[in-house]
Parts: C-alpha cells; sequence; structure tokens
C-alpha cells in the first residue's frame, strides 16, 4: 500500500477512533475460525492503524517538547535584567526602601 492510500485510509481518523479500531481488530483476530482472505484483510488494516498512531504520536512528542522549551526559555529571568519578583537591591524579604522603617516618620 503506498504513503498516499495509507494518508486516505487513516485521513480525519483521531487517535482515539484508531486504537479503539485497533483493538476491535485484534479481537477479532484472536477468534479461531477467521476466515483467511479476511485476516490478510485484517491485518493490513492493523498495520496501517499502527503505522497512524505511532505518527501521531511522534507528531505530538515534538510538539509538547517544543511547548515545554520554549516555556522554559520563557520563563527563566536574566539575572541582572531587575525584572521578576525580588528584583533589585532589596530581597524578597527585605522591605522597600521607599517605605518607612517602623518607628520613623515619613517626611
Amino acid at each position: 500500500m503506498s504513503s498516499t492510500d495509507q494518508q486516505g485510509a487513516t485521513a480525519g481518523l483521531r487517535y482515539g477512533q484508531a486504537l479503539a479500531e485497533l483493538e476491535e481488530l485484534l479481537d477479532e483476530l484472536e477468534e479461531a475460525d477467521i476466515d483467511v482472505d479476511h485476516l490478510a484483510e485484517r491485518v493490513a488494516r492493523g498495520v496501517e492503524l499502527v503505522r497512524y498512531c505511532r505518527e501521531r504520536l511522534a507528531v505530538v512528542t515534538a510538539d509538547i517538547d517544543q511547548v515545554v522549551a520554549e516555556l522554559l526559555t520563557d520563563t527563566t529571568p536574566d539575572a541582572g535584567s531587575g525584572a521578576g519578583p525580588g528584583a533589585g537591591s532589596n530581597g524578597p524579604d527585605e522591605p522597600a526602601t521607599d517605605d518607612p522603617s517602623p518607628g520613623e516618620e515619613s517626611t
């Protein structure tokens, strides 16, 4: 079967649908009284479904890897950029220098 034929046989198919069809096909193949002509046809369909599922998983894995990589590069603050919580001369637990210390009056 050519790549174009395979794409046509699985076009519009969702991963969950392909997996469910593959499970049904496996149940059919486990029956002892399956017709030999039907067997070859069902095995060929099973191969199509396995290839489709593998391709979908590869695409989704690559997409997830890309999203995670983008997230990690977008959320890593530069050390001296002044961005992010606790940036500046005061640490996160130190009061800001603009606020008067307790007991001092603001002028």
